[in-house]
């Protein structure tokens, strides 16, 4: 009973200081547009450099999706709506997989870079000089995330539907323009915002966790690497935690 009391308060505290370090994020973003070099090269990490896996992610994912959503519909002669399988994408394959891509990439070696300068002493030396850590190291980052993520999930999105549209051809003879015809009938606009908006969240969840791990970091090498993987872990715990939350919020409105 007392290690379950010690966990609870424990979870307490970290989500307090997980909210603060976010908060302190969001209020020195104006420095991290100020000090524009700082933000354009995390845009560019996490945009620019996350292009081909997350092109190939979603390539196979409208393949995969399409192949087995095909073997369905072939069974009841409905082959005709194998477009409404983008709608998986839309809602959940694109946001949820392109933010565990990120996590693994991005939220990784925000926590690796920052858990270093922290053993080092660099974040240490910055305080010294007058320069906040979190408005130096963790807007930029949050920032850039925040950016970056929609635009990479409507990028995997687009990949996915080129590669389901294909398969489509392939295995149950539906042309490209049926496949993106019942594709359109059926998408609204709402759905679309709502993979956008969990694209933003999941943004901030992965730079915010990857932040707070590092600057946690204690314990030299071993640090890094624990610091590491358990940015990596709570990251993706957080992100389904969050879709669920945030579909229930959007689906109710």
């Amino acid at each position: 009973m007392l290690k379950l009391v010690e966990g609870a308060r424990d979870a307490c505290l970290t989500a307090h200081d997980v909210g603060v370090l976010a908060w302190d994020s969001v209020r020195h973003a104006g420095y991290a547009v100020r000090r524009h070099k700082l933000l354009f090269r995390q845009l560019f990490e996490v945009g620019n450099s996350s292009l081909l896996i997350v092109g190939v992610f979603g390539l196979f994912v409208g393949l995969i999706l399409v192949l087995y959503g095909g073997d369905q519909l072939s069974r009841f002669n409905q082959e005709k709506y194998i477009g409404l399988t983008g709608l998986a994408v839309v809602w959940e394959f694109g946001p949820v997989f392109t933010a565990f891509i990120l996590a693994g990439r991005i939220g990784s070696a925000y926590a690796a870079e920052i858990g270093t300068m922290k053993v080092s002493e660099e974040i240490d030396a910055l305080q010294v000089m007058g320069v906040k850590p979190e408005a130096y190291l963790a807007a930029p980052r949050l920032l850039a995330c925040a950016l970056m993520l929609p635009a990479l999930v409507v990028y995997a999105d687009f990949a996915a539907m080129m590669g389901g549209a294909g398969m489509a051809w392939v295995s149950v003879r539906v042309a490209p323009s049926e496949f993106f015809r019942v594709f359109f009938q059926y998408l609204e606009f709402k759905e679309m915002a709502r993979s956008l908006i969990k694209a933003v969240v999941f943004g901030g969840i992965i730079a915010v966790t990857g932040c707070y791990h590092g600057f946690r970091t204690t314990g030299g090498a071993e640090g890094v690497g624990k610091s590491t993987t358990a940015s990596v872990v709570h990251s993706l715990l957080a992100i389904l935690v969050a879709d669920y939350f945030i579909s229930r919020i959007l689906l109710a409105l």
